[in-house]
């Protein structure tokens, strides 16, 4: 099979049930129920971890973010971020030809070597931090073009760079990350989108972010690139202020699944199949699962799974248990239909561990330990091991930048 040209729709605190394919009745998504139509819907995908950089660092690299102490969110002023030796997959497909772009929010870092050019991307339009950054430079390549943007406009310029991009490669192959802004509070979108919805702001905003999805599809199918593409739409975390989690428990940044289960719809049409997924998955198995695809071999280390076979239309692959972080500390464990969510840090309390059967009980509402503790030290073992090795590597990074 040709290796596909990839494009990555990235929103930041996107409802899982704000999306049609998901059962949204106030948000009109139909770019994304067109994806639906035609491709995997994944009804268990969970966020590479529960704050905004590790997840994104999870993303790019197919690693636990917390292995790198990556702070919750980048910042103006301070050096943190992705480290130079990460590898990402903008490195890792590049290396096998293709042309790579970030259009949008990065998150990563700004200083030497934690640039998105530093890390693969040929080519960088759009934000270093998210809009809880104020004023929020704009940039092309290196040079700031805007210092204060306009969040409303954010998703038509990221989209209208995008398109360029791929009209500059249309002979692939090429990645493409879309990195939106929004629906991360304040809620600003433009001005015919206002009212759109019956969702107030926030649905006004996913809104406009579905609509220049529809943008962008069209636009592949203008240049005869629809069936040569992979196009993944997903979220950094579940919803934060506003948005709606299908009654899942918990917000941005807990590990409950309302914090840290996000859509993950993923369409190549006559490759892909019409599936809905519902086997646990991880946002950090898109590193291995994009390098089989582009028949790059994926480095050593690699915290994801690979399931290239979902987005290629054979039977879904099993995966092993999705370990979930909240920041450094990994503090839930979710296995076929169970949760585990375990003490971190100083937060040593009584009520913990909790296990929840999140097949029957999606609001992880009874703890089920003292009923099953043969469970619990099943799922308790390996997260304490993964715990002890991502600290261990993350302790060793830190005092070799500190010698």
């Amino acid at each position: 099979m040709v290796p596909p040209n990839v494009v990555v729709v990235l929103a930041d605190d996107l409802g899982i049930g704000d999306l049609g394919p998901y059962g949204s009745r106030l948000i009109r998504t139909p770019a994304m129920t067109r994806l639906a139509a035609e491709g995997v819907v994944c009804e268990a995908m969970y966020a590479a971890a529960s704050t905004d950089t590790p997840s994104r660092a999870g993303l790019f690299t197919g690693r636990y973010g917390a292995r790198y102490g990556l702070p919750a969110s980048t910042a103006p002023g301070t050096d943190a971020g992705l480290p130079p030796d990460a590898v990402t997959v903008a490195k890792l497909l590049g290396s096998a030809g293709y042309a790579t772009g970030l259009f949008g929010q990065w998150r990563l870092g700004a200083g030497p070597g934690r640039h998105p050019l530093d890390h693969g991307f040929g080519r960088f339009e759009g934000t270093l931090y998210g809009t809880d950054v104020m004023p929020l430079a704009w940039y092309e390549g290196r040079k700031a073009v805007v210092d204060d943007a306009d969040p409303a406009t954010a998703a038509r310029r990221l989209t209208d760079a995008a398109l360029d991009f791929v009209d500059d490669h249309r002979d692939g192959p090429f990645l493409a990350v879309l990195s939106h802004l929004g629906p991360h509070a304040p809620y600003r979108v433009e001005p015919r989108f206002h009212g759109a919805s019956a969702a107030g702001a926030y649905g006004d905003l996913v809104e406009q972010l579905d609509h220049y999805l529809g943008v962008l599809l069209r636009h592949l199918d203008r240049r005869r690139l629809t069936h040569r593409t992979l196009v993944i739409v997903t979220s950094d975390n579940g919803p934060r202020y506003e948005g709606r989690t299908q009654e899942r428990r918990g917000r941005k940044p807990e590990v409950f699944d309302g914090g840290v289960r996000v859509p993950f719809l993923a369409s190549r049409p006559s490759v892909t199949r019409r599936t809905r997924d519902r086997t646990p998955r991880s946002l950090l198995d898109l590193v291995p699962s994009l390098c089989t695809l582009a028949e790059v071999d994926p480095p050593d280390g690699l915290d994801g799974e690979d399931m290239s076979a979902l987005l290629s239309g054979r039977p879904s692959p099993g995966r092993g248990p999705v370990y979930l972080f909240f920041n450094e500390w990994l503090n839930a464990v979710r296995s076929d239909r169970w949760k585990l969510h375990v003490a971190f840090g100083a937060n040593r309390t009584a009520y913990m561990p909790q296990l929840f059967d999140v097949t029957a009980d999606v609001r992880e509402a009874y703890n089920l330990a003292a009923l099953h503790p043969g469970v619990v030290e099943q799922l308790r073992g390996p997260l304490e091991e993964l715990r002890d090795d991502v600290a261990a590597e993350a302790a060793a990074r830190k005092e070799t930048t500190t010698v």
